[in-house]
């Protein structure tokens, strides 16, 4: 199968299997979450929309022209890791189940004023991924983990 094929198949297993899973883990963190999103806020490497109807208004951002498709909102074709915003065009940026992904991480600071990050782990490194986020990010307003169905993640709120 050719490697667009296969990103194809992955995205679409993605979506149907990690859906709930996924919006169930933002519903958590938007409720924990001391800092709320308010103002502009980014939602990086958003996936198939699963955030989008928990934050109205939003720009959202994915390097998969599928996944943008897949929901109704402002969306922007983008690499994570070079976003085409200007520093700190942004109140809130939020990162959810990616930044493990992104060569350049500060990026998300560059263009957020706070933001809402998260890191999958499992129940036995949430303790490690969550001092791998402040050691990436700085000092957290907030920390805390979230689980959803058997899936955890670390999040800290800057």
């Amino acid at each position: 199968m050719a490697v667009k094929q296969q990103g194809v198949l992955y995205g679409k297993i993605y979506q149907e299997f990690m859906a709930e899973t996924q919006k169930e883990k933002y519903r958590q963190i938007l409720s924990i979450a001391k800092t709320k999103p308010k103002g502009k806020i980014l939602d990086v490497a958003c996936g198939p929309g699963f955030g989008s109807k928990m934050l109205k208004g939003a720009i959202f951002t994915d390097n998969n022209v599928a996944y943008l498709r897949a929901f109704n909102g402002l969306r922007v074709l983008a690499d994570a890791n070079a976003l085409p915003f200007r520093d700190k065009s942004f109140d809130t940026v939020l990162c959810i189940d990616f930044v493990h992904l992104m060569k350049k991480k500060k990026e998300l600071a560059r263009v957020g004023k706070s933001l809402i990050v998260s890191a999958f782990c499992s129940e036995f490194n949430c303790k490690q991924k969550l001092e791998w986020l402040k050691g990436s990010f700085g000092k957290a307003e907030q920390e805390f983990l979230v689980k959803a169905k058997n899936e955890w993640d670390a999040v800290i709120v800057i």
